[in-house]
C-alpha cells in the first residue's frame, strides 16, 4: 500500500503488456530516461529496417554524451526466457552487423525526418542539420539493454544471466490506484535512469527583473522553418497552452505568431517573412526577447557583439 497525504492507494497490476503496460511507459520515457531523449517504436522499423526480431523500442540519448537504448517492456507473469533471451538476444547478436546497422540508422532517420517538428526538434538536440551522421554514429556503438517491468522477479535476475550482455539497465515500474476510484486517480513509483537537475539558487530581486528580456540563439533550422525556439528557463514566461501572441519586430511591426508547446519549451512561428527581411542572419546570431505585457505581447529584436565582448540591441523596435 502506498499513503500519500493520508490517501490509500493500492498497487495495480496490468494483465495486458501490449495493451494495458506499454501506452503508461510510453507516455513516461522522458521521466525515466530524462528530457534529453526521443523514444522510437520499433515495431513500426521492422520491415524498413529488414531485421526479423525487434524490442519494443529505441531511446536515443542527446547531450554531451549520446547514446542508445534498446528498451523491452515486460509483465512479470510472461515468460521473460523465451522474450529476453530469445527474441532480443537474437537481435543484439544481430546489430553486430554494419549491414543491419546501417538499416536500423536508414529506418530511424526517415522516422524522424516524417515528421517536420519531430526532425527540428532532434536537429536542435544535436545542434546541427546532421541527423544522419549522428545516428550513423550513435548506433555504431553498444547499446544499452534496459527492461522495463512491472516487478522485478528470480526469472528475470536468471534470463539476465543467461543473456550474457553488458550494460543492462532494469527499471521497475510500478502504478498504484487511489482507494475506491481506481486507475483514472494513481501513482507510479520507479527510479529514473538520469541524474536529475540540481535546482537553481533563488536570484535576486535584481536578476528577477531583468528574466523578463533574455537572448535566443539562431538555428540553420529557425531560418529554415520561420520559428524561434524559447528553452525550459524561460519556459514560464509563456502561456501553458497553444494560441497566438503579438510580436512586436523592427522590420514588420506588430506581427502574430503562432505558440507551439510542451511541458520543456516553447516555439514561436509564423515568423518567416521577418527572417527574409533579415538575410543577413546566419547560425550563431543573437536574439532578444522581452516581455512587453505577460502571456499577451513580446518584442523581438537583433543583438550584435560589440569589440569589448559585450551584447547590443540593433535595429530597435518601434
Amino acid at each position: 500500500m502506498l499513503l500519500i497525504d493520508g490517501v490509500k492507494y493500492g498497487e495495480w497490476i496490468p494483465e495486458k503488456e501490449v495493451e494495458e503496460f506499454q501506452p503508461i511507459v510510453k507516455e513516461h520515457i522522458q521521466a525515466i530516461f530524462g528530457k534529453k531523449s526521443k523514444y522510437i517504436e520499433a515495431n513500426r522499423l521492422k520491415s524498413e529496417a529488414g531485421i526479423g526480431s525487434v524490442p519494443d523500442g529505441f531511446v536515443l540519448i542527446f547531450g554531451d554524451a549520446p547514446r542508445w537504448h534498446i528498451v523491452e517492456v515486460e509483465l512479470s507473469s510472461h515468460q521473460l526466457y523465451d522474450h529476453i533471451v530469445n527474441q532480443v538476444g537474437r537481435f543484439i547478436n544481430g546489430i553486430k552487423s554494419l549491414v543491419t546497422q546501417k538499416n536500423i540508422v536508414d529506418a530511424i532517420y526517415r522516422e524522424i525526418t516524417d515528421s517536420k517538428i519531430s526532425k527540428v526538434e532532434v536537429e536542435e538536440a544535436i545542434g546541427s542539420g546532421e541527423i544522419h551522421k549522428f545516428l550513423s554514429d550513435l548506433i555504431s556503438q553498444p547499446p544499452i539493454l534496459t527492461i522495463i517491468i512491472e516487478k522485478k522477479t528470480q526469472e528475470l535476475e536468471e534470463a539476465i544471466n543467461l543473456l550474457k550482455y553488458s550494460p543492462i539497465k532494469i527499471v521497475e515500474f510500478q502504478t498504484f490506484t487511489r482507494e475506491e476510484i481506481g486507475l483514472p486517480v494513481h501513482a507510479h513509483l520507479f527510479e529514473p535512469l538520469y541524474k536529475p537537475v540540481i535546482p537553481i539558487k533563488p536570484q535576486l530581486p535584481a536578476q528577477r527583473a531583468f528574466e523578463n528580456s533574455f537572448r535566443v540563439d539562431v538555428y540553420k533550422s529557425y531560418i529554415q522553418y520561420g520559428y524561434i525556439g524559447v528553452w525550459t528557463k524561460r519556459r514560464h514566461l509563456f502561456p501553458n497552452f497553444k494560441t497566438t501572441l503579438e510580436l512586436n519586430t523592427d522590420t514588420l511591426g506588430i506581427i502574430n505568431v503562432r505558440l507551439y508547446v510542451d511541458p520543456s519549451r516553447v516555439e514561436l512561428w509564423n515568423l518567416d517573412q521577418w527572417f527574409k527581411t533579415h538575410p543577413e542572419l546566419k547560425p550563431g546570431a543573437k536574439l532578444r526577447i522581452t516581455v512587453i505585457e505577460p502571456m499577451k505581447k513580446y518584442r523581438l529584436e537583433i543583438v550584435k557583439q560589440e569589440k569589448e565582448g559585450g551584447w547590443r540591441p540593433i535595429h530597435p523596435s518601434p
